[in-house]
């Protein structure tokens, strides 16, 4: 039988969702002696037949978003967890050389594949996966620590400061078929030290990353560089009127960011600055960058202030009924523009996950500047929509709707959509707009639209969803703060939407997840 040993509180959330498909956690006393590894306190062993399953999960996972629900506890921050610390292995040789790959999750799959008793052991000290040496090392051969084996000077300094632990063969002169563990075979904890504060200094200073991309958003950096342009310092401090100083320091700033490139001394935009940042571009998403530098930052400052009153920072609840009413009027154009941007990008993905092609019209039910309309429209050619918002927004979505030269087949209607929503549509869209409100308003949303749609409809909930056991992902946990500072609401689980779509009568409840800006998955109900 072959054994793995694993150290990965990660990995060990996968393989525990396999554990149905083996007998059991199987003991130390029941491993062949030939088999003995020595390992860390806090290691588990996994017979072959639940790793086996679990690797193949996760490269369907890979492979078809929409069957993700296969791992139970598999989330994003989870998955990045494993790209980041996966390495291939060699195919011989007891001195492991980590080799990068594009595929991490590949190189687990091969990993695990391999034949014969290898065997294999994934360290979070080290940040990868490799092979121990031979069971019967050399006579005279030294014991290596997982900090030799490696070799540190190989090693980022945050990784070396985790516990060093040495993983020993089986010693020759032990018994045959001994179970118990000899006092030299047990693990060497050779130091054990703080743990690194970086992450800690990361987190203090994201503000930092942030606000290099708002400034030299608002000094209109990336539409300079459009198309090729380059730029040095001088050339940048002349163009704009700074020193030369601050200048180089704003193009490294963005270069290390992954915002520029630079060759032979010039500054360039990346892909990612020349497809997202560039005014005019399809998916510019500067209006976002834009209304989070000048609304959210403030709101954000005063965040202790809302948790602690449970009322909004970005707009006056005292004196104000809504964020909308008595606002700037160039900030409100500064947040639709944003939520145009960051929607047309998450309907592009939304489309590509949820297969509307037997849909005829679709209801975008506070659909704003009808960003998820104009995407899906042009992803499916025979589906026609109604963008549904108060007057003033639905006046933004029909200019949208123009400019996208698809006024045949979007329209607009004025409504409150807790008061009523228009009827001839078999299929609804809550994009982004649950999260601004409180329970008992979503679930009288939910009944509402029950109502309105005929037998055989849908409604589709698309929202950065909180996991069911609320302990991230991080994107959505951070967006459910965002809305403390915003709104009445916060980001739910797809559990709790799922509870209120039945409750409302919808059958035949699933959750299709994907990855974009402004949401990771949809919560869909059916109407019998």
């Amino acid at each position: 039988m072959n054994w793995h040993f694993y150290r990965s509180s990660s990995l060990l959330t996968i393989a525990s969702a396999a554990r149905e498909e083996a007998d059991g956690w199987l003991w130390e006393a029941e491993m062949p002696r030939a088999e003995t590894r020595i390992h860390h306190p806090s290691s588990v062993r996994l017979p072959w037949s639940v790793l086996k399953t679990t690797v193949a999960a996760l490269k369907t996972w890979q492979l078809s978003v929409s069957r993700r629900r296969e791992i139970a506890d598999l989330s994003p921050e989870l998955l990045r967890d494993i790209r980041a610390h996966a390495i291939d292995l060699p195919d011989h040789g007891a001195d492991p050389t980590p080799v990068a790959t594009a595929d991490p999750i590949r190189a687990i799959g091969a990993a695990l594949r391999a034949q014969g008793r290898r065997r294999l052991l994934v360290d979070h000290s080290i940040g990868g996966i490799f092979e121990p040496a031979p069971s019967r090392p050399p006579r005279g051969s030294k014991l290596r620590t997982n900090r030799q084996h490696f070799g540190e000077s190989a090693m980022p300094n945050h990784q070396r400061s985790a516990t060093r632990t040495t993983t020993l063969a089986h010693q020759p002169g032990s018994i045959p078929g001994e179970t118990g563990l000899r006092a030299a075979d047990r693990p060497i904890v050779t130091k054990q030290e703080l743990p690194s504060a970086v992450p800690l200094m990361a987190l203090s200073t994201g503000f930092w990353a942030f606000k290099t991309l708002a400034a030299a958003h608002e000094l209109d950096l990336f539409s300079r560089l459009a198309s090729g342009a380059a730029t040095t310092v001088a050339g940048l401090a002349e163009a704009l009127g700074l020193h030369q100083r601050p200048a180089e320091m704003l193009l490294t700033g963005c270069a290390a960011l992954g915002l520029l490139e630079k060759t032979d001394g010039r500054y360039r935009n990346t892909p990612l600055s020349e497809t997202y940042l560039v005014k005019g571009k399809p998916y510019y998403f500067g209006g976002f960058v834009q209304m989070a530098d000048k609304r959210l930052y403030a709101g954000w400052g005063r965040l202790a202030e809302a948790l602690r009153t449970n009322r909004p920072t970005t707009w006056g609840p005292a004196v104000q009924s809504s964020m909308f009413e008595g606002e700037d009027p160039t900030m409100l154009a500064l947040f639709w523009e944003a939520m145009h941007s960051l929607s047309t990008m998450t309907a592009r993905k939304l489309g590509e996950a949820v297969d509307l092609s037997h849909f005829r019209r679709l209801l975008d039910i506070g659909g704003g500047s009808g960003a998820y309309d104009i995407e899906l429209c042009k992803q499916y050619g025979a589906l026609r929509a109604t963008v549904f918002d108060l007057p003033h927004v639905a006046a933004i979505a029909a200019g949208k709707i123009a400019e996208a030269g698809l006024t045949d087949r979007i329209e607009t209607a004025d409504g409150n959509f807790f008061e009523q929503l228009p009827g001839d549509h078999d299929v609804h869209l809550l994009s982004m707009i649950m999260h601004d409100w409180d329970e008992a308003k979503n679930r009288a949303l939910l009944r509402r639209s029950f109502e309105a749609l005929p037998s055989g409809g849908a409604v589709v909930i698309s929202e950065l969803l909180v996991n069911d056991e609320k302990t991230g992902p991080a994107p959505a946990a951070l967006m459910s703060l965002n809305m403390l500072i915003e709104t009445e609401g916060r980001n739910y689980t797809p559990a709790e939407y799922s509870a209120w779509l039945e409750e409302a009568g919808f059958r035949h409840v699933e959750t299709v997840w994907f990855d974009a800006p402004a949401a990771n998955g949809a919560v869909i109900g059916r109407k019998p």
